[in-house]
């Protein structure tokens, strides 16, 4: 039920409002203005409703949609606010006025082109300037107090707008860099990676950004790109490409090209056919990297030695040329083992790649290890043995044109596994599925035969 009562406001009562339907002179009394007042003000400027003669709480209601007691406006315009409040208990609304503002906006100062900006030798070119209002000022760095500006240096332009507006006051810069080619510039290649690298390996450049385009003498057209060394290109020992690169700019209104940079790949060298796989070498032999490293300057050789009864257990022994005297190698090589060797270069102190592993075997004489049996000229080597897991077997002296039979026996002569060797592989792998104990491997191509005695043990 809605009751008229004579206070002249709207009456919260019992969960209703009450119409009423006269003001008395106190609810006349309440105000509620805008500060600052305007007209002229800043964007961004914070506008308070100021409120008086009302109690808590109070509720806003601006022109705009907001309902905070202040607002921050930056567009010009007509602004009022509504305001409810309490007197005497009674809810009341007041308005503002609507008050005009006239907002004074803000710089943001662009340079276009935003560069950085590439002028070919003997041109100019004209930078636009923008980001202010029509009573915005404009100032160059060089002087210049012009919207607009032509230029024909190399160097950094920076453009200041200002705003200048009864009490408001803004400012912003924005800077740009001009680069004016002469006609004997050469673009930068940066190595990105280094320039030397192991064969087969990557060399990464990288050209400076903001050309039109980038044309490398690989067929590449990105700013940056990546070359495979892998022995395609002339060269003996050392593989050389030379990579140049061309860049315009202006949509190639001019180029520039430089003339290269050299690359290098270094191969991994080997050991000699004549001493890989060779099980009866003896202290007094040398072996012999297989590969002539010629170089801008004479490289070493590092032969690396694992012994494969102890794998991950490395030593090296660094030589000037490329021969290695078995008796010079420190900790000493020991009679009666085998060993897998590597051979890498190291070209003016850096070392390169590893080429693959060869077995060499070191006796007193040929005839005096019992895991390298030597019988009509033919030799077998296994290792690592004892193993854990699997062995490796390498065959000597048997005919490459035939069949190698492959026999492992137990101790009590039974056949456990048969395989046939390929005497072009160099070496095989077996006994991953053998049984803890120990094992005969026989090798026979007609009357050629070696046995060697082996040990499965995890």
């Amino acid at each position: 039920m809605t009751t008229q009562i004579t206070q002249g406001v709207w009456k919260y009562v019992l969960g209703v409002f009450l119409t009423v339907t006269s003001l008395t002179a106190d609810v006349q009394a309440q105000s509620v203005t805008i500060v600052p007042s305007g007209p002229i003000v800043c964007a961004g400027t914070k506008l308070d409703a100021v409120v008086t003669g009302l109690n808590g709480p109070l509720t806003y209601q601006w022109s705009n949609g907001a309902t905070t007691s202040s607002i921050f406006i930056n567009q010009s315009g007509f602004y009022r606010v509504s305001v409810w409040g309490f007197v005497n208990g009674v809810q009341i609304r007041v308005r503002s006025s609507w008050t005009p503002f006239l907002v004074v906006p803000g710089t943001n100062a662009t340079i276009n082109p935003a560069g950085p900006v590439n002028v070919c030798p003997g041109q100019s070119v004209t930078l636009f300037g923008s980001g202010g209002q029509f009573f915005s000022s404009y100032s160059w760095s060089n002087g210049a107090n012009t919207r607009n500006i032509t230029v024909n240096q190399t160097g950094d332009y920076t453009l200041t707008v200002t705003n200048s507006f009864g009490a408001c006051s803004t400012s912003t810069s924005a800077t740009v860099h001009v680069e004016v080619f002469d006609a004997g510039y050469q673009p930068a290649i940066t190595a990105l990676s280094p320039i030397t690298v192991c064969q087969p390996g990557w060399v990464n450049l990288g050209a400076d950004p903001g050309f039109s385009s980038y044309s490398w003498s690989t067929g590449s057209t990105s700013q940056n790109i990546s070359v495979l060394m892998d022995g395609s290109q002339a060269g003996a020992v050392l593989d050389t490409q030379t990579v140049t690169l061309t860049v315009s700019i202006n949509n190639g209104q001019c180029s520039f090209t430089n003339p290269g940079v050299v690359l290098r790949s270094v191969r991994q060298p080997e050991l000699n056919s004549n001493y890989c796989g060779n099980l009866a070498l003896t202290l007094n032999d040398s072996i012999k990297s297989g590969l002539v490293l010629t170089y801008l300057s004479t490289p070493d050789y590092e032969f690396e030695f694992e012994e494969t009864t102890a794998p991950g257990v490395t030593w090296s022994h660094i030589s000037s040329d490329r021969w290695c005297s078995l008796a010079d190698v420190t900790p000493a090589l020991q009679t009666n083992k085998f060993y897998l060797v590597r051979v890498r270069a190291i070209v003016d102190g850096t070392p390169y790649c590893y080429g693959n592993p060869c077995v060499i075997g070191v006796v007193n004489t040929p005839s005096a290890n019992e895991t390298n049996r030597l019988t009509d000229g033919v030799v077998s080597a296994v290792f690592p043995n004892p193993s854990a897991e699997s062995f490796n077997l390498v065959l000597r002296g048997f005919d490459n044109d035939q069949t190698i039979a492959v026999r492992v026996t137990d101790m009590a002569g039974r056949s456990v596994d048969t395989f046939t060797y390929d005497a072009t592989a160099g070496m095989m792998t077996f006994g991953q599925d053998l049984s803890n104990g120990i094992y005969v491997v026989t090798a026979q191509q007609g009357n050629k035969t070696t046995q060697t005695k082996i040990v499965k043990s995890n």
